[in-house]
């Protein structure tokens, strides 16, 4: 046995001792929900959602950095000093008055003379320069990260629906298709009952051929008759196969997995067309994913509205300055700011918000198509399924007529009072009853199961 079906196994031992009124069926669909590879893809879009929204909520939060600049620089702009023009004729006078002073009063102290100085030229960039500083930067109002964060809530909501809209279409093709392959395995019991049936036949055809009850074209008749249903069993094992596969590639399981039968539930009532329809109305994802499509486009209205709004941040540094790296009590330095930015004019801003309410407008008429497909969606499955109760009710009658005609008709011929035709119509009329009667039992729940889904209910319960 391969390592998947001892882990199959198990997983099936696992799931009867959680409760023993867990149904086969039922272990398939929770291992169907945990395995099924197109279902956790979805939910990976939705953790991702998630992650989108953890980060638009943390634009409310304080930034803080670390900026570090050191440049070198050479020409630009200059600006002139006249320190010269401004400061030599003092200091000529002063010359003067010392050199008067050392002559008329004795006892003077010899002092320097004072220089002649040039007018100064100053470089606005430094040669060198360096600054090094934390900056943090805290929101105090911007409408921007308020609508962010309610488009990615509504869009992490959106994604959900999704996943869940996903999980309750697994659930319902799990059913259906456990249901289908249940279908084709009774099926195609019925044709090795029959195949078993029609070998017994041409059994008894050639004993009556030996005794000269019959001619040589009733043996024949009876071989065509065994060949035609081991074509009608080939078929049969072959519709089973397929049906087995699909269900295993819904859990992700090796196609030739083995399939644990159970007996039918028992059929319910159907509820009434229009309730029906307002169920389905009320409980289908597929709406409710729309109305958080159209929140989404609210808050993208409200986003390019905002952009005529101010945004004011509190911004703090604290760092470091000066030609060389010295970071000493007299190179640092704090600053707090308030800043305000104000777009006065921006002609865009209209044109956005009249994309936005168009595209809210086709959500709208693509929710209102749908709601009519849903109702549509309703009214076809309903009937399927109230077709598929009225099947049911009409094969159980017909099986009942078709047996009685076979039992009478199979005695005649076995007394020689009926011919080998009267005997293969009435086990074909047989076979056909009894081989619709195995599909309108399955067909029930088949439609059922889609009914459900239909309504929005969870099947998975």
């Amino acid at each position: 046995m391969k390592t998947t079906h001892w882990f199959n196994l198990l997983f099936l031992i696992w799931a009867s001792a959680l409760g023993a009124q867990t149904t086969p069926l039922q272990q398939y669909v929770d291992y169907a929900l945990e395995s099924n590879i197109s279902l956790q893809q979805r939910e990976l879009s939705y953790e991702r959602s998630l992650a989108v929204l953890r980060e638009a909520k943390a634009n409310f939060l304080p930034q803080l950095s670390l900026e570090a600049r050191y440049s070198v620089a050479q020409g630009g702009r200059t600006i002139d000093l006249p320190v010269g023009d401004l400061l030599n004729p003092v200091y000529e006078n002063m010359n003067v008055i010392n050199q008067f002073n050392r002559e008329a009063i004795q006892g003077y102290p010899e002092l320097p003379a004072f220089p002649t100085i040039e007018n100064q030229s100053e470089n606005f960039l430094r040669v060198r320069e360096h600054e090094t500083k934390l900056r943090v930067v805290f929101p105090i109002f911007n409408t921007a990260i308020i609508n962010n964060q309610k488009i990615q809530q509504n869009q992490s909501a959106a994604e959900r629906v999704s996943v869940e809209a996903y999980r309750k279409e697994l659930v319902k093709e799990v059913k259906m298709a456990y249901y289908n392959f249940q279908k084709a395995s009774e099926g195609l019991a019925l044709y090795q009952e029959v195949l078993a049936l029609v070998k017994e036949n041409l059994r008894t055809t050639n004993s009556l051929f030996r005794n000269h009850q019959v001619t040589k074209d009733a043996v024949y008749g009876a071989e065509r008759e065994v060949q035609s249903v081991a074509q009608q069993l080939a078929q049969a094992e072959q519709d089973v196969a397929m049906a087995q596969a699909y269900f295993n590639f819904l859990l992700n399981r090796d196609y030739t997995e083995p399939i644990e039968l159970m007996p039918l539930p028992e059929a319910f009532s159907l509820p009434t067309l229009e309730g029906a329809q307002q169920e389905a109305w009320q409980q289908r994802d597929e709406l409710t994913q729309f109305n958080h499509y159209l929140a989404i486009s609210d808050n993208q209205i409200d986003l390019f509205k905002g952009n005529n709004l101010p945004t004011i941040n509190l911004v703090g540094d604290y760092g470091f300055q000066g030609v060389d790296y010295s970071f000493g009590p007299d190179d640092d330095f704090l600053m707090g700011s308030l800043v305000l930015s104000w777009p006065i004019f921006n002609r865009t801003t209209k044109a956005k918000v009249q994309q936005a309410q168009i595209d809210k407008s086709r959500i709208q008429s693509q929710k209102s198509e749908v709601r009519q497909q849903i109702g549509l969606q309703v009214i076809e499955t309903w009937y399927q399924a109230r077709t598929a109760l009225q099947q049911m009710d009409l094969s159980n009658s017909e099986i009942k007529s078709a047996q009685g005609a076979y039992q009478l008709v199979e005695k005649k011929f076995r007394q020689g009072q009926a011919n080998l035709v009267e005997l293969t119509d009435a086990r074909t009329q047989l076979t056909n009853a009894q081989r619709r009667k195995i599909i309108a039992e399955f067909d029930i729940q088949v439609k059922l199961a889609e009914l459900e889904w239909v309504l929005g209910k969870d099947l998975a319960q």
